[in-house]
């Protein structure tokens, strides 16, 4: 190959690889572990022996769901998850504005993405979304929310 060859080549495939993570960027799960989690308030106890899940949200997003409006994006919700009657996990729901459209429509749960996170709230694996999507989507009527009655029903 010759040196503009070659530099034709390395350019095409620079201008490949970022287009390709670009795209790869765009479809990422953007769930972010908040950092406002010690304000939030146990609304949802799911215990069943030495395992099972509390459910946490901010009191905005609880006066928010109980006032009939819907979720706004920017609305993290956070599943502690124990086993043996220990936390081995978090689960987040994060909403953003337009994210359902990053998924695809068999998928598609509103605009709730789904991460799982470790006990020092670190992302433990990014597979899971297409698991918590599957089944979310059972709960259209109530914003993909198994908690929504629990929301409404939470006195402080």
């Amino acid at each position: 190959m010759t040196a503009i060859n070659l530099k034709t080549a390395f350019a095409l495939l620079l201008v490949f690889v970022t287009g390709v993570t670009s795209t790869a960027q765009a479809l990422s799960n953007r769930v972010t572990f908040p950092k406002d989690f010690d304000q939030m308030v146990m609304y949802g106890d799911y215990r069943r022996g030495s395992g099972g899940e509390l459910a946490y949200a901010l009191p905005e997003t609880l006066r928010i769901a109980k006032s009939g409006e819907p979720l706004p994006a920017g609305t993290r919700l956070v599943l502690e998850i124990y086993s043996g009657g220990s936390l081995t996990d978090y689960f987040v729901m994060e909403k953003g504005q337009g994210w359902g459209q990053e998924v695809s429509e068999e998928f598609r749960t509103g605009d709730w993405h789904f991460q799982q996170f470790d006990t020092n709230k670190q992302v433990r694996r990014t597979a899971i979304a297409e698991r918590c999507e599957t089944c979310h989507q059972g709960a259209a009527s109530n914003d993909f929310l198994f908690t929504y009655d629990r929301m409404l029903s939470f006195v402080p």
